[in-house]
């Protein structure tokens, strides 16, 4: 007969080998071998950190696709350009050839034109993330100068003082662009200007329009100086060429299409309003008012190109390499490679003439190395990113093999721990059942003597 300490040792001993069986089960189903701190605090304290390292390495490696779809992107956009160029220098030599008549020469500089638009559209129209790799920063205006639809409601007429100030910049890709004002007598003129400071319509700065007042403009250099400010949305570098100016009339330009009535004040009968149309254009242009008074206007527009151009991320982007505990991220800079016609020098080249078409050429050798420098730029940063990610890869495999080591079950041993649990538990059950038995049998054995001797 089992004594009263026996029977809590057995019990004692039963409750531990129900325990290693519900702990083995846990491990079997979970496939962990630390479900709990209890279970191994060292370890449990070791895995977090490897998990965390683990999960940076999984999420670098996707960043770092990222950035190689980025660079592949801006790549890509720079190939088309290069061949557009190589066309493009192909028709310059063509055009040098002195068996052409001017004719000939005007029909080349039609294709050589349509090209340059090309060119433009693809640096503004290479979007990716969010990010414009082909166009500079200085090429997308700050938020010093609202955007036209900023700036006017459709068709509604709102009177704005003129002077040397923005008063609205027109975005790349927008189309049939007017703008009408009515001077009330004063003499005031529409200009358009480019980010560079190419002035596309309007009156020369020779006129009294420049000088009036506080304006008070005599030549290029106050123009420069007071005028080409990145705070009216020109860029730091802005000089001012006249080259191609309309004083009225239209004209194409670079790929700006515009119409302008020019200068109105001297106009027989007298005409206080100015009309501008600007049916597409290529790049961001910027459109003011010059005089001393104030004016009534009025725009219209069918759609403004590239409105979300401020929402576009700015500067390089910073493709995320390394990050360790403690030490921080490391990151791999993909620059802009600016390709706009502004930015490869091309804006005002043309092949309608012999001498034209030998200084396009020029030009487009230029351009070509650029190009070709900014693919070089891209390949280098590809295989940098890629062996990045090889890099990686390899510590996440690593880094993942250790942690499994430490926490998964190691289902051999645990399958055969459990079968030994299990055998002993039911060996135990049936010890303590033939002992219940063999308890009961005694006893009863006593009782009968008892009572036969009673």
């Amino acid at each position: 007969m089992l004594s009263v300490s026996g029977k809590y040792q057995s019990l004692g001993l039963s409750t531990f080998r129900g325990n290693a069986v519900a702990t083995s089960l846990e491990r079997l189903s979970s496939g962990l071998r630390i479900n709990s701190a209890a279970d191994d605090s060292a370890g449990l304290q070791i895995s977090n950190r490897l998990s965390s390292e683990r999960n940076a390495y999984t999420q670098l490696n996707r960043n770092l696709n990222d950035g190689i779809s980025y660079a592949q992107v801006a790549e890509g956009g720079l190939q088309e350009s290069a061949a557009i160029l190589q066309r493009m220098r192909q028709l310059s030599i063509q055009s040098q050839n002195g068996i052409n008549s001017k004719n000939d020469r005007a029909a080349l500089d039609k294709e050589f034109q349509a090209l340059k638009l090309e060119l433009n559209a693809i640096a503004y129209g290479t979007e990716v993330f969010n990010r414009l790799p082909l166009v500079g920063d200085a090429n997308l205006l700050s938020d010093n100068v609202p955007s036209l639809g900023d700036r006017f409601a459709q068709g509604v007429t709102q009177s704005l003082p003129s002077g040397l100030q923005s008063i609205a910049y027109i975005p790349a890709g927008s189309s049939n662009v007017q703008v009408n004002i009515n001077d009330n007598g004063a003499n005031d003129d529409i200009q358009v200007f480019t980010t560079s400071g190419k002035h596309l319509a309007g009156t020369p700065i020779t006129n009294a329009t420049w000088s009036a007042g506080s304006n008070n403009i005599a030549n290029v250099a106050d123009l420069e100086s007071r005028f080409f400010l990145t705070s009216n949305g020109y860029n730091a570098d802005a000089s001012y060429d006249d080259s191609e100016l309309i004083t009225s009339g239209s004209d194409t330009i670079d790929g700006n299409v515009i119409s302008f009535s020019g200068d109105q004040n001297g106009a027989t009968p007298s005409n206080l309003n100015e009309f501008l149309t600007i049916s597409s254009n290529s790049q961001p242009l910027i459109i003011s008012v010059i005089g001393s008074g104030v004016f009534n206007v009025t725009a219209t527009w069918d759609s403004l190109g590239g409105e979300d151009e401020r929402a576009f991320s700015l500067g390089p982007a910073d493709i995320t390499a390394t990050n360790k505990l403690g030490k921080g991220t490391e990151y791999i800079e993909v620059t802009k490679t600016p390709a706009t016609l502004e930015d490869l020098s091309l804006e005002g080249t043309s092949i309608n003439s012999e001498q034209n078409a030998e200084a396009a050429l020029s030009q487009i050798d230029a351009a070509l190395n650029t190009v070709s420098e900014s693919r070089a730029f891209y390949g280098a940063k590809l295989n940098q990113m890629t062996s990045a990610l090889n890099v990686n890869a390899i510590a996440n495999e690593n880094i993942s093999a250790a942690r499994s080591r430490i926490t998964d079950t190691d289902f051999a041993a645990e399958t055969a721990s459990l079968t030994q649990s299990q055998i002993v538990e039911q060996a135990s059950i049936s010890v303590r059942a033939q002992a219940q038995s063999s308890e009961n049998q005694v006893l009863g054995l006593l009782n009968g003597i008892a009572e036969q001797t009673a």
